[in-house]
């Protein structure tokens, strides 16, 4: 029995919507690659006065990432992936995976269990990992840090809350490259170790992409300030959005590598001078 006309036309609709489907879900994992660290923050902080001016402030942090990446040689972590395509479709996935770091930027990942969606899986999330096992190597890490040789900065604010206090840098990139961003840095006052960023990708990836936030939060594991959660949201035409929530957990640092925690930084005669330079540490290359 030959298929009907209409019968033909309603399938190849199906066909066309199956496959403009996997375009639509493909094209999320480039605004996700590109966000690589959703949603927003609400802060109850108040402002002040910040002592110490951009130069002073981006020196220091600089100086502090170098620090880290010299102290810390190797470390194992747990985290959970967790992917949602709300819209068109609605496919969620989820992933458990070990990642074991060794100096200088080399990552191994196992995949614990993984559960839901398997073209999310195999396409989405497992392309993070990829990418994010790229963004680690040496040179692509040079031209992703979050230094000066990147980025203009500039101090747009300093809070005072329960936890702290903290400059706020907003940071433009001088390059519209994969992994770079736009937004706003923030920064702990006494060790000068980045906690928060929030921004957008400084580069568009596709027309099927419209936006692109996201929020990604650091923590004080031992003497280390270390991933604690990604949230990354991607409005896509036709499809909706897509939700993206990576959280880290279960970090295992080596105890020779349990360094002193660093003194408060003291306010030195130059720091004070309004009109400080800034001076690229040796961490730029890194």
């Amino acid at each position: 029995m030959q298929p009907s006309l209409n019968s033909s036309r309603m399938t190849g609709k199906s066909n066309i919507l199956r496959t403009t489907g996997k375009i639509g879900i493909t094209v999320c994992i480039c605004a996700l690659l590109a966000a690589a660290e959703a949603g927003g923050a609400e802060s109850n902080a108040k402002a002040v006065e910040a002592p110490l001016n951009t130069e002073q402030v981006v020196r220091r942090m600089v100086e502090t990432n170098h620090r880290r990446t010299e102290a810390l040689r190797d470390y194992s972590s747990v985290r959970t992936y967790h992917l949602e395509l709300r819209g068109l479709l609605h496919l969620e996935a989820d992933m458990k995976v070990k990642m074991t770091y060794q100096w200088p930027g080399k990552k191994d990942f196992t995949i614990l269990s993984q559960s839901g969606s398997a073209f999310m899986r195999q396409h989405v999330l497992k392309k993070l990992i990829e990418a994010e096992n790229e963004a680690s190597g040496r040179n692509e890490h040079r031209q992703s840090a979050i230094t000066p040789q990147n980025y203009h900065f500039e101090l747009t604010g300093y809070e005072d809350d329960s936890e702290g206090h903290y400059y706020i840098l907003q940071a433009v990139p001088k390059a519209k490259r994969r992994f770079l961003f736009k937004g706003r840095i923030w920064v702990n006052a006494q060790n000068f170790a980045i906690t928060r960023i929030e921004g957008q990708p400084a580069k568009s990836l596709s027309w099927w992409t419209t936006k692109v936030d996201f929020v990604y939060r650091y923590k004080k594991v031992g003497s280390f300030w270390l991933p604690a959660s990604n949230k990354t949201v991607t409005q896509v035409r036709i499809f909706g959005r897509s939700f993206l929530t990576i959280d880290y957990k279960n970090y295992n640092l080596p105890e020779p590598l349990q360094v002193k925690a660093q003194k408060p930084v003291k306010l030195l005669l130059s720091d004070q001078a309004p009109d400080g330079a800034l001076v690229a540490p040796s961490s730029s290359s890194d």
